[in-house]
């Protein structure tokens, strides 16, 4: 997989691209367990291909002439998730391409993209916890395509939610989703909590009128 993304090295525009067309397809995906393994898209080359994809865009500034549309792959990503899954005549809830985009945003938070900081990125951010806060994806999906890679999901997830948390962003309650606002990037702080066992942090996701707590630790992606 690394090579090909060798042979793309100063080809963004292919690159660009090929992401394109993958979470095209990607947000129409309702695999099949017989699928797991058997094709590109539900296999380890599949999820491996993500998550290094995002090691090129990683390297671009915002002066580049290829940083805007790598931002709009973001804000694609960010309407299918949220559209997809609440028209009921869309078809099944996008499960697969819930673990795609989480598994992109995964590998520009760890090369360090600016990208994901944009207000677009940080948006995308946003609507993956909402997603997973509203929705229980297919736990074939998160077996046989993200664990296939010797991830653990749960363990990502919750450094997800502590890299989110210190970008300011939080799951709101469902009676302030519409519309979701995001604290200006000039202004975004991590908030103090108390003190905890391990150095682990508390992370409040509202859920109605309850809320859950999920706990988290300092993002260590590998």
């Amino acid at each position: 997989m690394c090579v090909i993304l060798e042979l793309l090295d100063g080809h963004q525009e292919q690159l660009h691209d090929i992401l394109q067309s993958y979470f095209r397809h990607a947000a129409t995906y309702n695999p099949d367990t017989t699928d797991a393994g058997c094709t590109t898209y539900f296999s380890k080359v599949g999820i491996e291909f993500v998550f290094e994809s995002a090691m090129a865009p990683s390297t671009l500034k915002p002066t580049s002439p290829l940083f805007s549309p790598h931002v709009n792959v973001l804000q694609s990503l960010a309407s299918d998730l949220r559209d997809l899954h609440e028209d009921p005549e869309a078809g099944p809830s996008p499960d697969y391409l819930f673990f795609a985009s989480f598994t992109y945003v995964r590998g520009l938070l760890f090369w360090g993209s600016d990208i994901i900081t944009t207000e677009t990125g940080r948006d995308l951010i946003l609507a993956i916890l909402q997603y997973n806060d509203r929705v229980i994806p297919r736990k074939d999906i998160e077996d046989e395509f993200y664990n296939s890679y010797g991830w653990k999901f749960d363990n990502h997830w919750s450094r997800f939610v502590d890299k989110a948390r210190e970008l300011g962003i939080l799951v709101p309650p469902l009676a302030q989703e519409a519309p979701a606002v995001l604290p200006p990037l000039e202004s975004a702080e991590i908030q103090t909590e108390p003190d905890h066992p391990s150095g682990d942090a508390v992370v409040e996701v509202w859920h109605g009128h309850h809320s859950s707590i999920r706990s988290s630790s300092k993002i260590d992606d590998e």
